[in-house]
């Protein structure tokens, strides 16, 4: 975008596509959401080729939503997926006769996090794979565990929600029952192999650090109940046995962060989980070349979607760690087939002159790099003034915390402080090169 060569629309929002006479995609009507005129005025923008790549549908509860057709015992159980994940993409698409597939598949994670500041939000962070698979275990609330935490999506799933009668009975998910909860107990072995997300959990408030065994039953609201507090330590001493055999009842064979011997001297890391809704299999219909297809199968030429948006690619459910996948796949199909028209630059004589002026300048504003201190920084820390400090850089951030895509939120929660912990734990410091604009000076 610096360079000229994209425009980026936010709070905009597409209402249709474009076609030509002969049913071509030519563009895309745009409305910005912030119109301060009170109008419904719309913007034509006109493109030789058009891509959807706006996401799946877990996030729309409304009456008639996707998900209210398709699965509609789903409705009142979480999503990780965020407040864009409507099915706007499948919407626009399906207006000039696109085909769908698979809009039943929706896939259930077994591990969202419950946050303990807000946890009937419907919106819930996900809990990495990664947490079970450097040793965490689940644990219901009767201090037991019930399943081979290793095991599928929809393996472990099925048994976090058979702990309702009627689901265990039927297979099938009333939604009016409440979904159930667990916790998600890390050994400081585990913990330590799989830090960099534990620190970023942790400063979310998701996941609690408790010294020894009774602090885990005290967390866990099974201080005073004798028997639950028998069952979690038979647990965990039997979770060290089955480490020693090499296998538990439920199949598993790979134990990594068993707890220590002596759990009263043993650090746990703990947090709330419950099963969230995480992946849309189901969407438009493409072409193995990212070209949407109608609904008897021929393209609609113009048209081309990737990702979440499409159906077709994964099957019944989709294995972890393919949808990114899916999303670069495809994306570079999708990007390496569509002509990208060269840049015509003209240089004049007066553009060599007005460069030649301008360096000695530059040269000289660039060498003059403000200096914060720790309590200038401190005073700008409120939603309107919001001053962060990463890797010994100020940045001013009031604007960007409603542009950031994990919500204003943690932005807010670093005002007039040093972010620097809270971003390496999820950023690659090359992100930053985006923010010169943002950038106020160095922290001394």
């Amino acid at each position: 975008e610096k360079a000229g060569k994209v425009r980026i629309l936010v709070d905009t929002q597409v209402t249709s596509l474009k076609t030509n006479p002969e049913g071509r995609v030519i563009g895309v009507n745009v409305q910005n959401l912030l119109q301060k005129d009170g109008t419904d005025k719309e913007e034509e923008l006109y493109a030789a080729n058009v891509v959807l790549a706006t996401g799946g549908f877990a996030s729309d509860r409304s009456t008639g939503s996707y998900l209210s057709q398709y699965r509609p015992e789903l409705l009142n159980m979480p999503a990780t997926a965020g407040a864009f994940s409507t099915g706007d993409g499948v919407t626009l698409a399906k207006a000039l006769g696109a085909g769908i597939v698979d809009m039943d598949k929706v896939q259930i994670h077994p591990t969202g996090w419950v946050d303990p500041k807000d946890p009937n939000n419907p919106s819930k962070i996900l809990a990495a794979e990664l947490m079970r698979g450097v040793g965490g275990i689940l644990i219901n609330k009767e201090g037991r565990r019930f399943c081979n935490e290793l095991g599928t999506r929809a393996y472990v799933t099925d048994r976090m929600l058979s702990h309702d009668p009627n689901y265990a009975e039927t297979g099938v998910w009333n939604k009016e029952a409440t979904v159930p909860t667990f916790s998600l107990v890390l050994s400081s072995s585990a913990a330590l192999d799989g830090k960099k997300h534990v620190d970023l959990y942790s400063h979310k408030g998701l996941l609690t650090k408790l010294e020894g065994f009774t602090a885990l039953a005290a967390w866990m609201g099974i201080e005073g109940d004798q028997e639950k507090r028998a069952f979690l330590r038979e647990t965990l001493v039997q979770y060290q046995e089955f480490a020693k055999e090499g296998i538990d009842p439920w199949g598993k064979v790979s134990f990594r962060g068993v707890p220590q011997d002596d759990l009263e001297s043993e650090t746990f890391y703990a947090g709330t989980v419950t099963p969230v809704l995480h992946y849309c299999m189901g969407g438009i219909t493409i072409d193995t070349e990212g070209s949407v297809l109608n609904e008897d199968g021929e393209p609609i030429m113009g048209l081309h979607a990737a990702g979440e948006v499409t159906g077709g690619v994964h099957g019944d459910n989709r294995l972890g760690g393919n949808s990114l996948l899916e999303c670069t796949v495809f994306g570079t199909i999708v990007g390496q087939k569509l002509p990208i028209q060269k840049e015509a630059v003209i240089v004049t004589e007066t553009d060599i002159q007005s460069s030649s002026e301008e360096e000695p300048q530059q040269e000289q504003e660039g060498a003059q790099v403000r200096q914060i201190t720790q309590t200038e920084l401190e005073e700008h820390n409120n939603e309107g003034d919001c001053w962060v400090a990463v890797n010994g850089v100020v940045y001013d951030l009031t604007e960007f915390a409603e542009e950031h895509p994990a919500g204003p939120e943690s932005i807010h929660a670093l005002a007039g402080l040093d972010g620097s912990e809270a971003f390496n734990a999820v950023h690659n410091e090359d992100i930053l090169e985006d923010f010169e604009e943002e950038r106020l000076g160095v922290l001394v």
